[in-house]
């Protein structure tokens, strides 16, 4: 025991020893060279002037976290031209916003979106940023990011004891302030920056969020149009790389729910996260509300990891749409099908153990139940359109449809655990969406088991529950009001509470629906799909069937090995 801390004393040294000549830009260059190279601290300090180290800034936990932003800021400064410009530093005077001066209610924001949105959609480094953010650099940080992750985090916004003393706070118009101002810095010389198009994603997020999925589609395709034009995958540094797979996973997750062929052309790379440090990113997970809001224990986050596999996912997902929704490609074929519902199955049964576990025991983090909610709605819009193909024979028909049903419900159990833990207010809108899906397969396909008016309620109140709060999300409103038709189109009684669940009735007009959603509906466009089958479709679907079969057996079980609940007792 006394060696093993004598030999992390000694590491500590080295990596101070290396800190204090990276801040003091000795031999700076070379010190960069050598950690690309893998050469040891040990080595690298020996090669340095022994002096006094004096006293070190304490700008994060330990001292090889500090080497980590040294490194970082010294690695932009060298891709600068060896020049620290002016423009790379805010001004002494300025701030990251101009919203607000109180500090801690940007504390306060800056908590809940790193608790409730960046796990779900990594699209940016949370190391570099928070470095740029307190040494106040615009290398991984700027003032229309800042701004807008503050608009963002709006939406979680929720009373608690600290504000209700400040009635004035309106959630919503505080995010659109915030939206303002993030609007305010982007100009048409920065389009190009790493910064802007981080900014690009959340802005998004942002409207999305509030029922303007026209304005927010612009914001995703223009990000998709500029990673589309100066991509280059040999030149990804790490910042950089989980920036291009945050924006990849949008616009396929996007284009996924929207159905349509994404705007996107190409993966960042071939390996996913190839340059990023896993081990730099591990932190904790904490449930957290408002300011205090600590009392639940802190749990490993897995947001890298989870965000590794997401990417993976979002991959397949990726040909499925562009095979289903691409008239100009060619017909679709029964192995075609096949072979994606095996790429899904690959992908979870590889899931790595940190995020494989969705064991209500556990505990598992929002996160990560969010990724599995998503992969039981891929296979469910996978199989959707081949439910009401009266060519299949019945035994396949039968078989397909047990897959797509057996995975909603499981999609289903799964979110009424998140809703258990964490409640569905924090729930992000693609969640919204995988909910709608699932629950119109089940009206649809099995009105009887589960009771499609238990679905119908279920639905409608968690919908309701994602928008409460002081920000809320206002898509939900829109989005139950399709849920509605979709019931009274299949003949389902409405709840008898629906006034509490939806509010005073709401004319919604077409152009609402387009506004918000895009589409007039979340139905899937099956004909789409099914106008452009191969001819043989039917015919080869057995055979392709049986060759799964053999080669991967657990897709008889849809990939759900068995429901721990009756989902109808979930449902009340």
């Amino acid at each position: 025991m006394v060696r093993e801390i004598r030999g992390l004393q000694e590491k500590n040294d080295w990596v101070e020893r290396i800190l204090r000549a990276l801040r003091a830009d000795v031999e700076g260059k070379e010190i960069i060279e050598c950690l690309r190279n893998g050469e040891s601290y040990k080595s690298i300090a020996g090669r340095l002037r022994r002096g006094s180290l004096g006293d070190i800034a304490k700008e994060s936990p330990t001292a090889e976290r500090q080497l980590s932003e040294a490194f970082m800021d010294l690695e932009m400064n060298a891709v600068s031209d060896g020049t620290l410009g002016l423009d790379l530093y805010l001004e002494d005077n300025a701030r990251w916003t101009n919203v607000t001066t109180d500090d801690s209610l940007v504390d306060h924001l800056m908590a809940l979106y790193f608790t409730w949105l960046h796990p779900c959609h990594v699209i940016f480094s949370e190391v570099h940023f928070m470095a740029s953010y307190r040494n106040r650099s615009n290398l991984y940080c700027s003032t229309s990011l800042v701004n807008a992750v503050c608009a963002m985090a709006c939406r979680f916004f929720e009373f608690a004891p600290d504000y209700q003393r400040n009635p004035a706070i309106d959630a919503e118009q505080l995010g659109d302030r915030f939206m303002e101002e993030a609007r305010s810095h982007i100009k048409p010389d920065m389009y190009y920056k790493m910064t802007t198009l981080q900014t690009f994603a959340i802005m998004f997020l942002v409207e999305l969020s509030s029922g303007k999925g026209s304005r927010a589609a612009a914001y995703i395709r223009i990000a998709a149009d500029k990673l589309n034009g100066r991509l280059d995958s040999q030149n990804l540094t790490e910042a950089s790389e989980i920036c291009s797979w945050g924006l990849y996973v949008l616009n396929i997750t996007w284009a996924a729910n929207t159905y349509q062929v994404p705007s996107i052309a190409r993966m960042p790379n071939t390996d996913i996260f190839h340059n990023v440090h896993m081990d730099w990113h591990n932190a904790l997970w904490q449930f957290y509300r408002h300011t205090g809001d600590f009392s639940a224990a802190p749990q490993p986050n897995s947001a890298m990891v989870t965000a590794k596999e997401q990417a993976k996912l979002c991959r397949i997902v990726h040909d499925t749409t562009s095979s289903f929704y691409d008239g100009q490609g060619a017909r679709l074929s029964a192995r075609a099908v096949l072979q994606q519902y095996k790429r899904y199955l690959t992908w979870k049964e590889e899931l790595p153990p940190t995020v494989a576990n969705v064991d209500p025991l556990e505990q598992p983090v929002p996160h990560i139940l969010s990724l599995h909610i998503q992969y039981h709605c891929m296979i469910v819009n996978l199989f959707r359109p081949f439910l009401g193909l009266g060519q299949l024979m019945e035994a396949a028909h039968d078989q397909v449809k047990e897959i797509a049903l057996e995975n909603a419900m499981r999609g289903l159990e799964l979110l009424e655990l998140y809703r258990r833990q964490y409640t569905c207010r924090f729930q992000l809108p693609f969640q919204s969406f995988a909910l709608l899906h699932m629950c119109d397969l089940l009206i649809r396909f099995s009105p009887a088991k589960p009771p499609a008016a238990d679905v119908v309620h279920f639905c409608l109140e968690v919908l309701r529950e994602s928008s409460d709060g002081r920000g809320g999300f206002s898509i939900c409103g829109p989005l139950q009001e399709m849920f509605r038709q979709s019931a009274i189109e299949c003949s389902i009684p409405l709840p008898t509470d629906v006034v509490d669940l939806m509010g005073p009735p709401s004319n919604y007009s077409p152009d609402n629906m387009l506004d918000a959603y895009t589409r007039l509906s979340y139905v899937q466009p099956v004909s789409q799909i099914t106008d452009n089958l191969d001819p043989t479709f039917a015919h080869d679907w057995d055979k392709e069937w049986q060759g799964l079969v053999k080669t991967t057996p657990s897709a008889t079980q849809g990939g759900v090995p068995g429901r721990s609940m009756e989902i109808a007792s979930l449902l009340n």
